[in-house]
């Protein structure tokens, strides 16, 4: 391929004018491209398909209609490659002066196209920036916590006697339901084992059951709520005959070694509270870690002056919003059941998802900007690189994962990730953290502990 000449020109408001020249060598070759493309559908007697000569084929189809359909061709290609060349980025589509015929195969092809492009940022400082970062804290009561769920799990219901029943207990019950004096369809059971305070039953159930003995047998009048399924149900009186068979109570197993074996992967319960901690350790280390990047990117985000054009901000939103309502796809919901659910207009979403828009577009041009005023730059290599540990993770074909990425034309894309990325790391490197103690360090969330709970129990 011929390169092509491009003359870049700044404009006021944030735009540049391509004057581009395509030499006759490019022209020639699109040219014949178009010739054979057109070659191959066209059945024209005494010649094979795809052998048509040339001459005949321009003779079918005339010179200038084969000129104009390579025009209409070749010129968003010829453009793509100015805009590689001039090293612009556009944000929209370029406006073309006048676009002159293509006159000849053999001779030279100038057009020109006026381009809006990435807004200039005004940098603020961005090393030596001094940062709050979290310290990172896990304390006994908190490995405990992961602990006692084991317990739990590991726990047996056993009877008790001698004394009512209590929130957390598990009783053994017979019961029937009522309705007008007729049995509720679905609404009896025997020998049902119930923990009350689990919210298995409506409202008022299991609240009556505590208090009564084993063999004490009792009639509940209760009110199905507003909102029950199914709606025939909905705010009807119901009175229940229940009998409490049998009161138990979990039996919790010590927290010693012979529990650790049982219950994971180690031999002593020493060894599983360094494991809980380390996990939650290294958990904490890393939001705390995350978060300090976040803190340095916003407070140089904040100083950095740039005027964004609406049209990024539009297409920020635009995906933003698409991603969203994939997600809601991959949950089973479109989007105006979130809506509904939600109990929100689609105006307030549309408004916070232009403000995020805002916001990441802002941190992209300040990543960008600080990466040119360093010099950093991406090789090929580490685009592959990079391309082979998103495979990875994806537990992907690394090679099938590069020569998709390659089809599509994303490379780009990855380049201009790795180059933000290098900004940022840039700029946490040479930030200054102020150690604080985090707000309300308390006990690890608890899907997060419930989570590392799981890792911990045997199969």
């Amino acid at each position: 391929m011929t390169e092509i000449k491009t003359k870049v020109t700044r404009l006021e408001g944030d735009r540049v004018k391509l004057e581009v020249e395509v030499p006759g060598q490019e022209v020639r070759s699109e040219v014949d491209h178009t010739i054979r493309h057109l070659g191959k559908d066209v059945k024209i007697p005494g010649f094979r398909a795809g052998k048509i000569p040339r001459a005949v084929l321009v003779s079918r189809f005339g010179k200038e209609s084969i000129l104009s359909q390579t025009l209409q061709d070749a010129l968003p290609k010829w453009y793509e490659q100015a805009v590689e060349s001039a090293s612009i980025k556009p944000i929209d589509k370029p406006e073309l002066g006048e676009v002159q015929p293509l006159e000849d195969q053999d001779q030279s092809y100038s057009f020109e196209a006026t381009v809006p492009v990435q807004p200039r940022v005004a940098l603020g400082k961005y090393t030596g920036l001094e940062v709050e970062k979290d310290v990172v804290e896990v304390t006994d009561q908190e490995v405990e916590g992961p602990i006692e769920r084991l317990r739990k799990r590991m726990a047996e219901p056993e009877p008790v006697e001698g004394r009512p029943a209590a929130e957390g207990d598990y009783v053994v019950i017979d019961f029937e339901g009522f309705i007008a004096g007729e049995p509720l369809e679905g609404g009896a059971g025997k020998d049902y084992m119930l923990e009350l305070g689990s919210g298995t039953f409506i409202p008022g159930f299991e609240e009556k059951i505590a208090g009564m003995e084993k063999g004490q047998s009792k009639k509940l009048k209760l009110t199905f709520p507003d909102d029950y399924q199914p709606e025939n149900l909905a705010g009807q009186e119901v009175e229940f005959n229940v009998t409490v068979k049998e009161i138990k109570e979990l039996a919790l197993p010590e927290a010693n070694d012979e529990f650790a074996a049982e219950s994971s992967e180690f031999d002593t319960i020493a060894e599983l509270r360094d494991d809980i901690r380390q996990r939650m350790t290294t958990a904490r280390e890393t939001a705390a870690e995350n978060l300090f990047r976040e803190r340095v990117l916003d407070q140089a985000a904040e100083v950095g002056e740039v005027e964004i054009p609406p049209v990024m901000i539009d297409s920020r939103t635009g995906q933003l919003k698409s991603e969203f309502m994939m997600a809601l796809k991959d949950n089973g919901l479109t989007y105006e059941q979130y809506l509904e659910q939600a109990g929100v207009p689609d105006t307030d979403i549309e408004k916070n998802f232009r403000e995020q828009a805002q916001k990441l577009v802002k941190e992209d041009l300040v990543l960008e900007a600080i990466a040119e005023n360093e010099g950093f730059s991406v090789s090929d290599e580490e685009v592959e690189a990079e391309i082979r540990r998103k495979a990875v993770s994806m537990n992907y074909d690394p090679d099938e994962l590069i020569r998709k990425t390659r089809k599509a034309g994303r490379e780009a894309l990855v380049r201009e990730s790795l180059l933000r990325r290098k900004a940022i790391d840039h700029m946490v490197e040479k930030a200054i953290p102020v150690l604080k103690k985090a707000a309300g360090v308390e006990e690890e969330k608890a899907a997060e502990e419930e989570k590392a709970a799981e890792k911990l129990i045997k199969p």
